[in-house]
Order: structure tokens, then C-alpha cells, then sequence
């Protein structure tokens, strides 16, 4: 009679008798009417015959033997080993008491406790063994917290020199960048005439690179390289010897548009070897 309640339970905790139209009173499965204890376990998603076997008595072989059994709670009828390749969610899987794992310590269900619920496992775990928080050893905050404060500390000091520096090679070639324009232009300045030329400057800080670009004013044709090449080479040499910055070695000019491009290369290691 007690494993005649296991079986009672087993389907009742399934709901599928009900839904087929079948009413509780099914037959018990002729290999779950001997004696002894016997445990049950509920399948779900994701469960295979191998993995239950293992799970329940320690090895996939297992799920062969003659005492290991798949129920179908729906029919109260064993499910035949040539089925367990495909394996239901609902089915039961049924295996002497004795046989189960020595790491499984409670019991799904037992036909010694026919109110027992079905409990299921998580892969790996032990059955009914509450979930294993790891315990954090305090002992390391007292060197991490430091050294994230010293990482941090590098990074914020690292970003501010580099910032700052940027900043100081952008105001050393804005500079140049400006007396050389006045210099290049000096001597074609006309009293009637604002600008002499019109005259940009491009940045390029981390690449350390400065390019002057040039073009007439309103009215005039200097500088271009198109008519006097010669002209310009000659005047970016004069202003260049003038200046006398060993910061920066011009390039070659050349033509972008109807702009005048001199590109200068900064060496900040050469700032101290001259200047103007």
C-alpha cells in the first residue's frame, strides 16, 4: 500500500493524468511493486538518461541495469531502455534507495515518506543540498584597495601630464606658427592693404606636426606655386633662417586648393639648441 501512495504522488505532483482524462486510480508499474525503498525523480528540460544516472548513482552504465527505471506518470507504465535516448519532461525516473549516490543525502522521494516532494537537482549538485555561497576572504582587501588607489592615483597623474604637455606643445607651435606668418608677409605689406597674404595653421600635437597653410588676400596673386614657385621656396627659407627654431624642420611646400601648405616637423629634445 505505501508504494502504491508513491505512485499516487508521483502522478498527482505531474498533473498529467487529469489533463489526458484519466483519473487517479491508474495501475501501479509491476516493477515498482516489490518491496523496498524506492526513490523517485521528476525529469525536466535538459535532463538525459545518462546524465540522471550519473546524477542519481554515480555512473551513466547504470541507466541499464534492471533497477534503474523511467516511469510515465501519465500511463503508470515503465518506459523500455530503447526509449531513453529520448526522454520526456513529466516522466519519472525510479531507482532503489540503496542504489543512490553516497553524495545524495535526502532522498527525492521515498516510498517510507509517500508526502515527500519531488526535488530536482541542478546539474552537478548534491539533491536537496543548498546552494554553496563562496566566502570572501576580507584579508585581501587590505593590499587591494591600496593598489587600486595607487593605479588610480598613476592613471589621474599619467592624464594630467599628458594633457598639460599637450597643452604646452600646441602654445609653443601656435606661436611659431604666428611669427612665422608675420615674418613671411612683412615684406609685401602694403600700408592701403589690411592683410598681405591670409594665412591657417593645422595641428597635429601627438603626431608633432604644424602645417602652415597660405593664400593671396583680396586682390593680389602671392603666394601660389603655380607661378611663383621659386618665389615661395626662396621667402619660406629667408623667414626659416630668420626665425632660426631648431624645434621645427620645415618640409616642401605644396599646393592644397589655392593654399600654400609648409609642413614643419617639432622636436621638443631640439627647443633649447636655438631659437629666435
Amino acid at each position: 500500500m505505501a508504494l502504491r501512495a508513491v505512485l499516487f504522488v508521483l502522478v498527482m505532483t505531474t498533473g498529467s493524468i487529469h489533463a489526458l482524462g484519466q483519473t487517479p486510480t491508474a495501475p501501479v508499474p509491476r516493477v515498482l511493486r516489490a518491496g523496498g525503498q524506492i526513490s523517485c525523480y521528476a525529469v525536466v528540460p535538459g535532463d538525459t538518461a545518462a546524465s540522471l544516472a550519473q546524477r542519481l548513482t554515480g555512473s551513466t552504465a547504470n541507466r541499464h541495469r534492471p533497477w534503474f527505471h523511467i516511469v510515465d506518470p501519465a500511463t503508470a507504465t515503465t518506459v523500455k531502455k530503447l526509449r531513453y535516448d529520448a526522454i520526456q519532461s513529466g516522466w519519472h525516473v525510479c531507482v532503489p534507495s540503496e542504489r543512490l549516490s553516497h553524495e545524495l543525502s535526502v532522498p527525492l522521494l521515498s516510498a517510507q515518506d509517500p508526502k515527500a516532494p519531488i526535488r530536482n537537482t541542478p546539474a552537478g549538485g548534491a539533491i536537496g543540498e543548498p546552494p554553496v555561497r563562496a566566502a570572501v576572504d576580507l584579508s585581501v582587501l587590505w593590499w587591494v584597495v591600496p593598489l587600486s588607489m595607487a593605479v588610480s592615483g598613476l592613471v589621474l597623474a599619467g592624464t594630467r601630464k599628458f594633457v598639460g604637455h599637450r597643452r604646452a606643445v600646441l602654445e609653443i607651435m601656435s606661436g611659431f606658427g604666428g611669427k612665422f606668418v608675420s615674418e613671411f608677409e612683412r615684406p609685401l605689406f602694403r600700408p592701403a592693404a589690411d592683410a598681405a597674404v591670409s594665412s591657417r595653421l593645422r595641428f597635429a600635437p601627438i603626431r608633432r606636426r604644424l602645417e602652415i597653410l597660405l593664400a593671396p588676400a583680396a586682390g593680389r596673386t602671392y603666394p601660389n606655386l603655380t607661378d611663383h614657385k621659386r618665389n615661395v621656396e626662396y621667402d619660406v627659407h629667408r623667414v626659416v633662417q630668420t626665425l632660426r627654431d631648431a624645434s621645427f624642420t620645415c618640409g616642401a611646400p605644396y599646393a592644397e586648393g589655392h593654399w600654400v601648405v609648409i609642413p614643419f616637423r617639432f622636436d621638443i629634445d631640439r627647443q633649447q639648441e636655438g631659437g629666435p
